[in-house]
């Protein structure tokens, strides 16, 4: 694959790159990816999702951005067919957490991800600390050829990390949720923190209202750090907290 078969403009990149995330910047709980992930799409289908990408607004509603996302060729609609990814599963269980709820009941956890996770009037928002879809964590195939087709792709990606930071810091009373602890230094960076131990696979910053797990997929989350959290008081709604 070349550029020539990625027909992006460099505004159209810029578009991409300029993507925050999924739900309300102003939502109770933030969770804070390594990138946007393309799940089991081939390459047919994620250079006609990059196109689609490029008409994003800067935050989407994530039922309403995977209608005009494709996977085998047929539009994503997470009500009727949500995609069986880890990721969304550990937040849906959080959250159910979070409301007091059964997060290790099946049923809950899927109704959550069809109707609740990233809506535009609803508690998250999801986002990422690298707009540029991949399929696994730093693959570079996409990241290359985005360079090739935008001279300013690094200076538009540090807008967005700015922006992003900006957005983070203007929300004082979000929980925000980071996962992926081999970058838990660019999570530092990101939020101005610095991570405390809290059990052996939890950490946080001083006062609490950041928290770092294991990435939500291969097999590195568990239902222990759930529970690590439940018991240790990092999921109740404090004074402070959303």
């Amino acid at each position: 694959m070349d550029e020539l078969h990625l027909a992006l403009s460099p505004t159209e990149i810029g578009r991409i790159v300029g993507f925050l995330g999924y739900g309300r910047t102003s939502a109770p709980v933030w969770f804070i990816g390594l990138e946007e992930g393309l799940g089991k799409m081939n390459s047919d289908d994620t250079i006609k999702n990059l196109k689609a990408r490029a008409s994003f607004d800067e935050t989407m509603d994530l039922r309403e951005a995977h209608l005009r996302l494709v996977e085998k060729g047929r539009p994503i609609d997470i009500e009727m067919n949500p995609p069986n990814t880890q990721v969304w599963k550990y937040m849906a269980k959080i959250m159910v957490a979070i409301s007091g709820g059964d997060w290790k009941n099946r049923r809950s956890v899927n109704e959550y991800i069809r109707f609740r996770l990233g809506r535009v009037s609803g508690e998250t928002f999801l986002t990422e600390l690298s707009p540029i879809p991949s399929r696994k964590v730093r693959e570079r195939t996409w990241r290359e050829l985005f360079e090739k087709l935008d001279p300013e792709l690094e200076e538009n990606i540090e807008r967005r990390t700015t922006r992003l930071k900006q957005v983070a810091r203007e929300n004082t009373s979000s929980l925000i949720i980071c996962y992926g602890t081999k970058r838990a230094g660019d999570f530092e960076e990101i939020l101005g923190v610095r991570w405390h131990d809290a059990t052996a696979q939890i950490r946080m910053s001083q006062e609490g209202r950041y928290l770092l797990l294991p990435f939500f997929g291969n097999g590195q989350m568990s239902h222990s750090v759930i529970g690590g959290l439940i018991s240790k008081g990092l999921l109740t709604l404090e004074a402070g907290r959303p």
